[in-house]
């Protein structure tokens, strides 16, 4: 019985083992998520930053000449172009933050999984534990009966020396 929980034992920490470095592996989907969102807003503000100098020259530009119709349309076109642009870098920040949130859910899955394995372990540790104890009290009590059985064979022996020694003296 002894040797089957052993080997159960084996198999529960083993499985802890994995869900832990499910755990870990999952931490680190998570921070690469979180830097993702990062590089994303950088690069967001950054690219809001350029836009809005390129926006500011283009009409100071106009503002600086006597200028057709069609060079105002043009920066208008421009304009609507970076506006097009800053709306591409706002969706993939977003979909950054949206990867960065299902990748917290997975580590706090990962996390309870890992949980589930740890106590379930350590209900076969003290299952174990409970059974060595018990093998270990049985040894004892059959190292008892054997001794018990041994002076009983003694004293059955010395009696019979008695009996012996008295009906031959």
């Amino acid at each position: 019985m002894t040797g089957m929980l052993d080997q159960v034992l084996e198999i529960k920490t083993f499985r802890e083992a994995r869900a832990g470095l499910a755990v870990t592996r999952q931490r680190l989907a998570l921070e690469r998520a979180a830097a993702e969102v990062q590089s994303r807003q950088e690069k967001l503000e950054t690219y809001r930053d350029e836009a809005l100098r390129r926006e500011r020259a283009l009409f100071d530009d106009l503002c600086s000449r006597v200028v057709r119709l069609s060079h105002i349309d043009d920066v208008h076109l421009a304009v609507d172009e970076m506006r097009a642009q800053e709306r591409e870098f706002e969706k993939k920040l977003e979909q950054a933050r949206a990867e960065r949130h299902r990748e917290a859910q997975a580590l706090e899955e990962r996390r309870a999984e890992h949980s589930h394995a740890l106590q379930v372990k350590e209900r076969f540790v003290e299952l174990v534990r409970v059974a060595a104890e018990e093998a270990t009290q049985e040894v004892d009590r059959l190292e008892e009966l054997e001794l018990e059985e041994v002076a009983e064979t003694r004293s059955g022996r010395m009696l019979a020396e008695r009996r012996q020694e008295q009906e031959s003296g």
